[in-house]
């Protein structure tokens, strides 16, 4: 006797669809990612990761209120690294 065929799945999330994705379409999903997070740290830049800092960095010629945004970034990327020290005035 012998045993039957069995498939043996790789580890990892199950697919989304019917075919995995392109490296084309995971970039982009990335991106959006990114770019939501980006979103919502903007307000909260004590909290947001490293990429979403980088993200409203790069705004900064944008508009006047990117420029505040970008400028609360900074200290927020400044004190996480220890090259930016606030003082109160």
């Amino acid at each position: 006797m012998t045993d039957p065929l069995v498939t043996v799945t790789k580890p990892g999330q199950p697919l989304k669809g019917d075919r995995p994705m392109t490296d084309t379409e995971r970039k982009r999903a990335q991106r959006v990612r990114d770019k939501r997070n980006a979103i919502n740290a903007i307000g909260h830049e004590q909290d947001a990761p490293l990429r979403a800092l980088l993200y409203i960095l790069e705004r900064v010629e944008v508009s006047e209120p990117a420029r505040h945004s970008a400028r609360r970034a900074w200290l927020a990327f400044g004190q996480r690294y220890g090259f930016v020290t606030v003082s109160e005035e």
